[in-house]
């Protein structure tokens, strides 16, 4: 008898993505002061960039779950404190080498994480995508 497909990971979010978008709220802080408005203006702008940066970012890097798995019973999300999360998968795109994951919980909102080279090795990967694709087959055939 075949054993059912499984994968459980560590997820943290990647240092690139995270570098990445730090410049991009750097080039928009700064992109105010290429304008021609007054200086107040720029100012302002240039000061909400950077704080709705900082809180966005602050969100990226603050995970609430810190492991990944799917197992014979489904997705489940295993949180900081070890508390095992019930999950679906509502939707999975691929990038390259980059796979992002949005997840649904019961009563709990959503979680989309983001797994690449930066944050999982190449065999994970791997897997994650052997795994996806079976699941879509399954679900369209």
């Amino acid at each position: 008898m075949k054993s059912a497909p499984s994968i459980a990971f560590d997820y943290r979010p990647a240092p690139a993505i995270v570098a990445l978008a730090g410049a991009i709220v750097a080039a928009a802080a700064a992109a105010a002061w290429f304008s021609a408005a007054p200086t107040a203006l720029r100012a302002a702008v240039s000061v909400a960039a950077t704080l709705y940066g900082i809180v966005a970012l602050r969100r990226f890097v603050r995970v609430r779950f810190a492991r990944i798995a799917y197992r014979a019973s489904g997705w489940t999300l295993v949180d900081a404190d070890g508390a095992e999360h019930a999950a679906r998968l509502a939707s999975h795109t691929r990038h390259g080498a980059w796979i992002a994951l949005d997840f649904r919980l019961d009563g709990r909102g959503g979680f989309r994480a983001l797994v690449g080279p930066g944050n999982a090795d190449a065999e994970t990967r791997r897997r994650l995508i052997l795994l996806l694709s079976r699941a879509e087959v399954v679900q369209t055939g």
